[in-house]
């Protein structure tokens, strides 16, 4: 087992992992260094951007299942290693963009016009609700660009080329953070503009980002940098039927559970304004700590994926067993280190209320207690069993988990026993024990290796 390890499907997870999880940390540092930013001024402020934030969260998830769909064909043309395998790799990247950018444009114009509506499934207060809506009417436009930068790169994860995205995903937040360090706080002659200030410095990174990742490509005439005409008409209703047949059901399966974490932590935070700050804190902390497991999932996808294209079963079903062996590792790590730095996280945010802090500290601990569980269960789904396209079957594993057990039982819990915030938050521990157990035994069946690209 070590020396598979350390062998060549090692190099080729390190090369997808590293960056992406560099990709994740950078993100992740900046919602909270936003909110650490924004708790300096009102707790009311920290409620806002958490729920604002959670909102754009459930679109993004949205707009993501539909890349997962295009990576997860992507990932077998081009471990087949065809001649020509960069002509449908173009096609499955471009499908992929065309249909997400047509939900990301209604997301972006429900965002425009109804804020207030979205904010308000959050939260009952006007203050938070009122704070929130500006903040999306800014950030709408920020869906389309996403879905360009998203589906390109899924592509280059599959090309093996996952740093190219990175880089300008850092640069873009890296400006992200300055500008709303200038722009919140009426740094170098700008006005002071709050929240408001925090949607600008988001928007105008967006678009730095996006510029910077298309000109890089054009300028080193990239693969992905151009889609030529006469590919774009030589896509057959075969390639769109394979993409959507993958894409819709991982759209559905993110949405629901991005839409499922939304109601559950307006669950909790119903529970009164301290359980909403505290939950603003830790969602960009958990996100942070989630970040090597992530890149561990992605990197499962793509080279379990390639191995089901070169036809390598056996190999792709060892893959899948180390890949669930080492998310223990990866799960282990993070606990320990979270719960670690803990003192110094809750440190950045000197303005919450004492109560606020010690609920907070409370669910901390039950955050990082139950990132074993969640580091296993995301390998599992998102890096080993979607390799296969099981995009159906993980539709109702997560739908089940989540909507099925989740949700019914942390209502039971707040309304019929009149639980506390806290309870409320370990409710998940049982959901994500549900969904190991139910995917450890579709691994072990053998059933998801599936070749999605035969002819």
């Amino acid at each position: 087992m070590i020396g598979t390890l350390t062998g060549p499907t090692a190099r080729q997870l390190w090369r997808i992992a590293v960056p992406v999880t560099l990709q994740t940390v950078v993100f992740s540092s900046k919602s909270i260094v936003d909110a650490a930013m924004l708790g300096s001024q009102a707790e009311v402020d920290v409620a806002a951007i958490g729920i604002a934030g959670r909102a754009t969260f459930v679109v993004t998830i949205f707009l993501v299942g539909f890349t997962i769909g295009g990576a997860q064909v992507g990932a077998q043309v081009w471990g087949r290693r065809d001649a020509d395998r960069e002509r449908p790799l173009r096609q499955t990247v471009w499908l992929t963009w065309a249909t997400a950018s047509v939900c990301g444009l209604l997301a972006c114009l429900a965002f425009l016009t109804v804020p207030e509506q979205v904010v308000a499934l959050g939260t009952d207060s006007p203050t938070v609700v009122g704070r929130g809506a500006e903040f999306l009417r800014v950030v709408a436009p920020t869906f389309l660009l996403f879905c360009w930068t998203s589906s390109v790169a899924a592509g280059l994860r599959v090309m093996r080329q996952p740093g190219v995205a990175t880089l300008w995903a850092v640069a873009g937040v890296v400006l992200n953070v300055g500008l709303n360090a200038v722009l919140i706080f009426g740094l170098l002659g700008a006005p002071a503009l709050g929240i408001v200030g925090a949607a600008y410095g988001t928007l105008a990174s967006a678009v730095v980002e996006t510029a910077g990742l298309a000109l890089h490509l054009r300028l080193r005439r990239h693969a992905l940098s151009r889609f030529p005409r006469a590919e774009l008409r030589a896509i057959r209703a075969p390639q769109v039927r394979r993409l959507l047949t993958l894409s819709l059901p991982a759209a559905g399966n993110s949405t629901l559970w991005a839409l499922g974490s939304f109601a559950f932590y307006a669950l909790v935070g119903s529970t009164g304004l301290s359980a909403a700050a505290a939950l603003a804190v830790l969602s960009p902390v958990e996100s942070l700590a989630l970040a090597f497991t992530i890149g561990l999932a992605n990197a499962a996808a793509v080279v379990v994926g390639g191995s089901i294209g070169a036809g390598d079963l056996t190999g792709a079903y060892r893959q899948a067993r180390l890949l669930v062996a080492g998310s223990v590792v990866v799960g282990l790590g993070t606990a320990v280190l979270t719960w670690a730095l803990k003192s110094p996280l809750l440190a950045l945010f000197p303005e919450l209320s004492p109560a606020t802090r010690d609920l907070t500290g409370d669910m901390f601990d039950l955050m990082a207690a139950g990132f074993v569980l969640k580091s296993v269960g995301m390998v599992m789904v998102l890096g080993v069993l979607r390799a296969g396209g099981e995009v159906r079957f993980c539709l109702l594993l997560d739908a089940g988990a989540q909507w099925g057990l989740l949700l019914p039982v942390a209502w039971l819990l707040r309304d019929v026993a009149g639980a506390s915030a806290l309870v409320l938050f370990a409710v998940p521990l049982l959901e994500e024990a549900v969904r190991i157990v139910v995917a450890g035994a579709r691994i072990r069946s053998r059933r998801w290796l599936r070749d999605l690209v035969v002819t």
